[in-house]
């Protein structure tokens, strides 16, 4: 991080050098798992793709949690949950939007 990074971190968004802005450290990293699930809502995909490619710090979190998600994909193979439990899922989400 270089030391515009690090004074732009205190004004909330920092600039690149080009003027832009850019998400800050804490920004990228709290919104990883929105990153990637594909939904991030003010900030687009490719501002914090491009921090975490740019960032030392941040991009071992990313991969982290690539990582993660990775491997309880290759545990749980080809298990899916009981009909039940499905059921029971989309009638609470049935009720929820109606109360909503």
């Amino acid at each position: 991080m270089t030391i515009f990074d690090r004074l732009g971190s205190f004004f909330g968004r920092e600039r690149r050098y080009d003027g832009s802005a850019a998400i800050s450290c804490d920004d990228a990293v709290r919104r990883v798992q929105e990153f990637l699930d594909g939904e991030l809502e003010d900030v687009s995909p490719e501002e914090v793709r491009a921090h975490f490619d740019a960032c030392q710090r941040c991009y071992p979190h990313l991969r982290f949690e690539e990582s993660f998600r990775e491997a309880v994909r290759r545990a749980a193979g080809r298990e899916t949950a009981p009909p039940e439990l499905r059921e029971r899922l989309l009638r609470l989400i049935s009720e929820a939007r109606s109360d909503g």
